[in-house]
């Protein structure tokens, strides 16, 4: 096998046909392994990512299998930078896990796994709501020998509600309404069909269905009513999942992929659901709840679940799937479960492999790097940008900001090594410039630091420091014999050559000593 990695949405797009070829044949597949899913999931929370695409061979041009990752990147005060990999559905997926032609599981898998121990960069990689059998499972953690790494599982017990979210009711839908309430409690069944004759026959209670007209009305009334339960619990989280859920649900409603019945007691809208549509794998996944938490007239989240599942049998699907958590409810509807087997692979050294970072991870590390430096934590903050001269060493960005480190903390010289490094790499730094200016003028190189200012200037024409550090510096290497070019009025002195040139022409010699020239907007002089 061979392994491309897919690091562009164009290159994604050219990959559908493959994608949905695999995900049509794979028995393990679920919605959220699919393109459409991951593509918008990438989109809407972007980061960054890589999808290791494997083929039979180099010259094939058809891909069967197909890894979707994500890469963070830590900071340890000890260890330094380090990158970890995790699964790109990560965060808002409740399944993830590798996508593959059942025909080539096993070449597919220890394709992805060799690539990853020995071509990318990670000290961690995490697989949350792993969606493997077991079989799949062992054969992608067996590449991981256990002298090299360590393994471990990733248990999902609620605290507060002691809800295991591991686990995943769900039911294998029959052919037929009466068939599958036979196989409910006597009481629960006589329930359901009375409260669902209740509601067809009453001007009261309704159950609406959303289409293009209200899906927007009604996600946003789905979701005012899940904040309004779960907002004190998820604090200031809240708002980033109401975001999220709201941008992921309209585009599965505009990609045909969401059905949203809604309960209404006269006319106001008492709870909602959010279920995801796989046609290819004829299931119904259960995603997101809203409720009125004070509304007790009806039964209206278990007349939801009742009548969804209604509709999922008249419409031929197989699965009704609730998705995370062993909730009691959901037992009500069924008996069977599934179980997610999350679990984390490390280097034991807790080092990236190849002792090496990864430079996709650059503009995190640059960012945690400043963050540091902000929080006036020294020491880490020149360990992470010397870490990322060791990854980069011409990234301009880094050379200037440990640079302008080691100026304030006295060491000019290394400041204008680190500096100078900079401008080369990146002329056009007129920041960079200033601050080698000024490490140039602390270690008495001062014809140096002039001309270091001057381009400053040239650069940023209207960086007022760099004028007066210029005026500092024209007057420090003046020698007595030097002709001055001054500037004043025409009328009452006419300007002198300037024989090194070092003066700019918009600076004069007035009665208080040395001035700015300024101009107006008409180009005549102002007053200094």
């Amino acid at each position: 096998m061979y392994v491309d990695v897919i690091e562009d949405f164009g290159a994604l797009e050219r990959v559908r046909g493959d994608w949905d070829a695999a995900y049509a044949l794979d028995p393990e597949a679920s919605l959220f392994m699919s393109w459409r899913w991951i593509v918008d999931w990438l989109t809407e929370r972007q980061t960054v990512w890589l999808v290791l695409a494997a083929k039979r061979t180099q010259a094939d041009d058809h891909y069967v299998a197909f890894l979707p990752l994500r890469m963070r990147v830590h900071f340890d005060r000890e260890r330094g930078f380090f990158n970890e990999l995790y699964l790109a559905g990560s965060g808002f997926s409740d399944h993830a896990g590798v996508l593959t032609r059942p025909d080539v599981e096993t070449a597919a898998v220890s394709a992805f796994t060799d690539y990853l121990r020995r071509k990318l960069k990670w000290a961690k990689l995490t697989m949350s709501n792993l969606w493997m059998s077991d079989r799949r499972r062992r054969l992608f953690l067996s590449a991981f020998d256990e002298s090299r790494f360590v393994h471990k599982d990733i248990e999902y017990i609620d605290k507060i509600t002691n809800t295991n979210v591991s686990i995943c009711p769900f039911v294998a839908l029959p052919s037929d309404w009466d068939t599958y309430l036979t196989g409910l409690s006597a009481n629960n069944r006589q329930k359901i069909r009375r409260w669902l004759r209740k509601v067809d026959a009453s001007e009261n209670y309704e159950i609406t269905l959303s289409d293009a007209s209200t899906y927007a009305s009604d996600i946003e009334a789905l979701l005012r009513l899940w904040a309004s339960k779960w907002s004190r619990r998820k604090g200031a989280r809240t708002n980033d999942i109401v975001q999220y859920n709201r941008a992921m649900l309209t585009r599965c409603a505009a990609n045909g992929n969401l059905f949203l019945p809604v309960f209404r007691h006269k006319g106001r809208p008492v709870a909602a659901l959010a279920i995801l549509v796989d046609p290819t794998k004829k299931a119904m996944l259960f995603f997101l709840a809203g409720r009125d938490e004070h509304y007790d007239e009806a039964p209206a989240g278990y007349l939801l679940h009742a009548f969804s599942i209604r509709h999922a049998i008249a419409q031929s699907f197989i699965s009704y799937d609730f998705l995370r958590g062993d909730e009691p409810y959901k037992y009500l509807f069924t008996s069977q479960e599934r179980r997610l087997r999350a679990c984390s692979v490390s280097t034991r050294n807790g080092r990236n492999l190849g002792h090496s970072l990864d430079p996709r991870g650059l503009v995190a590390m640059r960012d945690k790097a400043l963050e540091l430096e902000n929080k006036n934590e020294i020491i880490a903050a020149e360990h992470a940008h010397r870490q990322i001269l060791t990854m980069q060493p011409n990234d301009a960005l880094t050379l200037y900001r440990l640079g302008r480190l080691m100026a304030a903390n006295g060491d000019h010289a290394e400041a204008a090594r680190l500096l100078s490094l900079s401008v080369a790499a990146e002329p056009g730094g007129g920041n960079a410039w200033l601050k080698l200016a000024l490490s140039l003028q602390a270690l008495t190189d001062n014809v140096a630091a002039l001309r270091a200012c001057r381009e400053a200037i040239r650069l940023q024409p209207t960086n007022e420091d760099a004028k007066r550090l210029v005026l500092q510096l024209t007057l420090s290497v003046q020698q007595p014999s030097t002709k001055i070019k001054l500037w004043s009025d025409p009328n009452t002195q006419s300007a002198l050559d300037d024989q090194d040139g070092l003066t700019p022409d918009w600076m004069r010699l007035g009665p208080a000593g040395w001035e700015f020239r300024r101009t107006e907007a008409n180009g005549e002089p102002a007053r200094s």
